[in-house]
């Protein structure tokens, strides 16, 4: 099973952070880096299993991105080339979190692929 995450574009963590807060009611945490976790249901955020997340905008991250949780992200970007996507970026470690790499699918969406660092 593929468990599929949202990320959110934002030029003011902050500002786009109440602005989900008090429009929608979800629950936030700010991670020692520029990312915002989310719990859509306004549970408090459990790092491990957020619904998803906001991020600054990037080049890569311009609308709202799925991010699809794959066992190995070099596996997957391999596919990912091979099905007439293209690879957006080197793999990145994010904290002690796991991996990531932006991809565009055959019809030119953004993806990211994420994959968990195992303890």
């Amino acid at each position: 099973m593929t468990r599929v995450k949202f990320e959110l574009p934002a030029d003011d963590l902050g500002r786009a952070t109440a602005f989900y807060r008090d429009v929608f009611g979800w629950s936030a945490q700010q991670l020692p880096f520029d990312y915002v976790l989310v719990d859509t249901e306004g549970e408090p955020v459990d790092v491990g299993d957020a619904d998803g997340g906001i991020s600054p905008r990037t080049e890569f991250v311009q609308g709202p991105v799925l991010i699809i949780d794959v066992p190995s992200v070099d596996e997957v970007a391999r596919k990912v080339e091979e099905a007439g996507g293209v690879v957006l970026n080197a793999k990145e470690r994010v904290g002690d979190f796991g991996l990531s790499q932006y991809v565009k699918d055959s019809e030119g969406s953004v993806l990211c692929l994420w994959e968990s660092i195992q303890d």
